[in-house]
């Protein structure tokens, strides 16, 4: 069972570094990374794409031995020297993981894998690599059938319109160099995901579709603040969570042999 106090303390802590709104928006998603995890106390684990650093502290106070890779650390370094946590700097694009073979219990990937230009393959069977015989590592991204997003292009399409509004085309088209990392290159299905782990090496132990996106935004005091946007969200997660497949967050586990 996941410690509300826990969550309450980092919660205090993110609010004080001005991030109250990022942790809210993400608080859910944390919770079913960490659900999926189980007891991770004394584990040693690799979180890759660490920034802002609030799953990072959640994973320490689990008792976790954390270390990160991030492609630009510098901004949270008071934070990482805070939580003793090493993080190294690492391109997973152009270069191997800045860590030696078979020496993590957990590798940690979190809403990363969409942001990617090329194929995940290589950085796949990197965490392949750096994982011990029955280490684990753990996805979350973006459901490429999510019901809101499949419902914007159903729309669009139907109005005879590019797939991308004006905006997110020009925002995307002017993106350079490591820019570039800052927006979606694609996102994936359930079943291509699987695909990807397996080819790296892996085996898929958990596959799940997760909604934390749903539930951002229901709490009790904007249903008398908010009503009709309150009532409108929780009948779109109702339905969501009727149709598994429809939710906005794909999480796999996936295990690395142990011979």
């Amino acid at each position: 069972m996941i410690s509300t106090s826990l969550f309450e303390r980092v919660q205090q802590r993110a609010a004080a570094d001005g991030k109250a709104a990022y942790f809210r928006l993400h608080r859910h998603r944390f919770a079913a990374m960490l659900q999926a995890m189980g007891n991770i106390a004394g584990a040693e684990l690799l979180e890759v794409g660490v920034t802002p650093g609030h799953f990072t502290e959640l994973l320490v106070e689990s008792g976790a031995r954390v270390t990160g890779v991030d492609l630009d650390p510098e901004g949270r370094r008071a934070l990482w020297a805070r939580l003793g946590v090493e993080v190294r700097q690492a391109n997973l694009e152009r270069e191997p993981l800045p860590c030696g073979d078979a020496c993590f219990d957990w590798v940690v990937f979190s809403e990363v894998i969409e942001h990617l230009v090329y194929s995940p393959l290589p950085v796949l069977r990197e965490f392949a690599r750096v994982l011990r015989p029955g280490g684990r590592l753990l996805i979350t991204t973006p459901n490429e059938l999510y019901l809101k997003s499949r419902l914007r292009t159903i729309v669009r399409a139907a109005l005879w319109q590019s797939l991308s509004s004006r905006d997110e085309f020009r925002h995307q088209a002017l993106l350079e160099g490591a820019a570039r990392y800052t927006t979606h290159a694609r996102t994936y299905t359930m079943g291509e995901l699987s695909w990807l782990v397996e080819q790296a090496g892996l085996r898929p132990v958990q596959q799940r579709y997760e909604a934390p996106w749903e539930r951002v935004g229901l709490e009790l005091g904007r249903l008398r603040s908010h009503p009709l946007r309150v009532l409108g969200k929780g009948g779109f997660a109702a339905l969501t969570a009727a149709l598994p497949a429809t939710r906005s967050m794909l999480l796999i586990v996936a295990e690395k042999p142990r011979t």
